[in-house]
């Protein structure tokens, strides 16, 4: 356009543009009439004011404002075209963050104009604009004459081009122009919007990815923190409502809308409806999993209905495939998993799974691994209720019984020894491992699902199946809620074996958390069960449990009586890992009551078990076990060779709490030899482990074993620091006995890495070693 044309073009004399083609561009041709009409409206900045309560969407305004900043870059850069484009699922603040940018670009004056078209690509109620339809729009609002507006879309496309060059040079500053596509739904509709060169921004909302929109720097927008959706919900209310400062009733209400910024507004415009509805009422009401997308509706926005545009748009297999992934229990999916969950070919599933990624109704992992939002899984459910082409409780069955198959064969790899046969669903016990790390919260909400379901052996199999895997990673807490609830299925349904099992694992677990008083009752209700269904192999077991909580409370003749009698009925059974299990417990029952040469001969009998059997793991717990018994009868170069054994043993097999008790207890030992130095590189070694592993406990026994080789060595300061330190851990862990140690100079049994959580640690402050008191 010529200068005259372009200034025509903002206003005064009326400006018709002819259609004419040339290398792709526009020209311009003026035409002058005999009258002076006024002139085009313009709507140059167009951009609607976002929320009022908008949050926790900073890091991405900062990214998105970088992006579109045309004062920052090279001439070259300035003069491209960069487009931005916003993805997210439905409901999850995409509109509300680009007008937010929008209006703060707006407020730095990058841009001469900011238009906004809404492309309604998952409008409830209203077709998706065509991009022909969105350059109309937009040339209206550049002032372009109505009856100047070329019929194509390319016409079109090329018209808006040369209208954004022609309003940036009429700029007193020449700034480029701000577009603002909101909704789209494909990038068909987005494409023909690209401006031409001239530092031009277009920022794109869609829930799809627009992948093949080439050059577009993408922001997969997710839901808010915790935190920010509080805010939102508190910025919703106002101030002056004095449920905006119920923050702990909030958080709930914030969890139960997934922290999914459309739900949350909607729940604070209920409350703004309905003056008496406290935040805790609304809570409760959402937290009925099969009314929740009911009651997210406020009359004016609902989320079923954002949800039910992209469902719709599903092919019936992609429908199908997302109906039954409601039924999934836990926070994500395998493909594999997915695969038998569907009934489908896993190559086929994936396809499937992508489609539903693109279309923001799954989130895509790394490792082949699926998720869905809380509120999307509802969704999933209520369509699943409503078709007639799926059978859930057949697809259900098969999810479980494919979780207990590979829980099954992955606890086969945790417990077998040298020259066992395991199932080959996993290369080795570190495979196996790695699958129950990622499959665990899984195989936790599948036990629940299946209670649920009325599928009771599914619900009793799996806690059971996963004892070895929580007592290897020591989750114990998670040991003691699912044996709890593995437990009462099993009385319920008056399957005593199941109920012994749960039992005997259960009063492990407690054991280790140090509930031991809990724990004898358990093992003693473990026995009861197991001699009334003649299982003489589970009374050993729990026999032996019951054993190792007796001498914790200070039980040590009943203690022994225990052990005796799980060593006699495991040798009965035939069963040669119970029977060290048992010469173990009672090694250590015999050394609280000073016995101590018998308790060298059990454990000498629990080692030679360990190396005849090739258990590496069995193996390092008995030496540590010998290390103490021997420790007592002065023998303290064969204890630190037992310890010192211990320890590179529980390296090599991987058990770091073990390798911390054994360096603790090493430590205690060369402190009785004199040999200062290297017990202060023992206990201070053991003390980082403890803290890495969050084991508070340890941690304190090792302060106050390195205290007192740090006094005797006189660096008294450092030794009142880690005195100090042990007393402020112990008081935290509310060990008073541990407590009060730090402050009398005596010996006492702390922790060491033996099995069964029994750990004993050496005390020393006057270099006169005691026995366990």
């Amino acid at each position: 356009m010529t200068r005259g044309e372009t200034e025509g073009f903002a206003g005064g004399d009326r400006i018709h543009l002819s259609r004419i083609r040339a290398g792709g561009d526009v020209i311009g041709k003026k035409v002058e009439h005999h009258h002076h009409p006024a002139a085009p409206v313009t709507a140059l900045h167009a951009l609607p004011a976002p929320p009022a309560a908008f949050t926790g969407r900073g890091a991405q305004m900062g990214e998105l404002l970088g992006a579109l900043d045309p004062t920052t870059g090279t001439p070259s850069a300035q003069a491209g075209v960069v487009v931005s484009a916003v993805a997210g699922m439905g409901g999850v603040g995409k509109t509300a963050l680009a007008l937010a940018v929008g209006g703060a670009a707006r407020e730095r004056g990058w841009f001469c104009a900011e238009l906004f078209v809404d492309l309604r690509g998952y409008t409830p109620g209203a077709r998706p604009v065509s991009a022909n339809a969105a350059l109309d729009s937009l040339l209206r609002s550049l002032g372009v004459d109505v009856e100047e507006i070329p019929p194509t879309v390319e016409e079109r496309a090329a018209f808006y081009r040369s209208a954004l060059t022609a309003l940036s040079k009429r700029d007193e500053r020449h700034r480029p122009v701000l577009v603002v596509a909101d909704n789209a739904a494909t990038v068909d509709q987005v494409r023909p919007l690209l401006p031409g060169p001239g530092g031009h921004r277009l920022l794109v909302t869609s829930r799809s990815p627009l992948h093949s929109l080439t050059g577009a720097r993408r922001i997969d927008l997710d839901v808010l923190e915790s935190a920010a959706a509080v805010e939102l919900l508190a910025a919703v209310l106002s101030a002056d409502d004095a449920r905006s400062s119920r923050t702990e009733e909030l958080t709930e209400v914030a969890r139960w809308c997934g922290h999914l910024p459309l739900a949350l507004e909607i729940s604070a415009a209920l409350m703004v409806r309905s003056p008496n509805l406290t935040a805790a009422r609304l809570a409760r009401r959402l937290a009925d999993d099969s009314r929740r997308l009911d009651q997210l509706d406020d009359g004016e926005r609902a989320v079923k209905a954002v949800f039910d545009l992209s469902v719709e748009r599903l092919t019936p297999l992609q429908a199908r495939v997302f109906a039954l992934l409601g039924l999934n229990p836990g926070p994500d999916i395998s493909t594999a998993a997915a695969a038998v969950l569907t009934g489908m070919d896993a190559d086929k599933v994936e396809e499937i799974l992508e489609d539903l990624a693109a279309a923001r109704l799954l989130t895509a992992h790394p490792d082949g691994r699926w998720s869905m939002h809380d509120l999307l899984t509802d969704h999933a459910r209520h369509h699943l209720a409503r078709r007639t082409d799926t059978h859930p409780e057949t697809a259900q069955m098969r999810l479980l019984d494919h979780y207990i198959q590979l829980a099954r064969a992955a606890a086969a790899h945790l417990r077998a020894l040298p020259g066992d046969t395991v199932p080959d669903a996993f290369t080795d016990a570190a495979d196996a491992l790695a699958w129950l790390d990622t499959e665990f919260p899984n195989l936790s909400a599948a036990a629940h699902a299946a209670h649920q379901a009325g599928h009771i052996v599914a619900a009793m199999l799996l806690p059971l199946t996963l004892h070895a895997y929580l007592n290897r990673r020591r989750r114990f807490d998670d040991v003691i809620t699912l044996f709890t609830f593995a437990r009462d299925i099993a009385h319920s349904a008056g399957q005593k074996a199941w109920e012994a099992t749960a039992c005997n694992d259960l009063g492990i677990a407690l054991a280790k958390v140090r509930r031991f008083e809990e724990a004898v009752e358990a093992h003693a209700t473990a026995r009861a069960l197991f001699q009334e269904v003649g299982d003489r192999h589970g009374e050993a077991m729990a026999w032996s449990g019951l054993g190792i909580a007796l001498a914790e409370v200070q039980r040590f003749e009943e203690a022994i009586v225990a052990h005796t009698t799980a060593r006699t009925l495991s040798r009965e059974a035939g069963d040669r890992h119970g029977e060290a299990a048992a010469w173990h417990g009672l090694g250590h029952a015999l050394a609280k009551v000073r016995r101590f040469e018998e308790a060298i001969t059990a454990h000498e009998h629990d080692l030679a078990y360990s190396q005849e059997a090739g258990d590496r793991h069995r193996e390092a717990m008995a030496w540590s076990g010998l290390g103490i018994a021997l420790v007592n009868v002065r023998r303290s170069e064969e204890a630190i060779v037992a310890y010192a054994t211990a320890r590179a043993l529980f390296q090599e097999v991987g058990d770091r709490y073990g390798e911390a008790g054994a360096w603790d207890s090493l430590g205690a030992v060369l402190l009785e030899v004199r040999r200062f130095e290297e017990a202060i590189v023992a206990h201070t070694t053991a003390r980082a482990l403890f803290e890495e592993l969050g084991d508070r406990y340890g941690e304190a026994g090792a302060w106050d074993s390195l205290g007192a080789v740090l006094l005797e060595v006189r660096r008294f300061e450092e030794a009142i620091e880690a005195h100090t330190t042990a007393r402020a851990l112990f008081q935290e862990v509310g060990d008073r006995h541990g407590e009060a140690g730090v402050e009398r100079p005596r010996h006492r049994p702390g922790r060491h890495g033996a099995a069964w959580g029994s750990y004993t640690r050496l005390r020393t402050r006057s270099g006169r070693l005691r026995g366990d008191q």
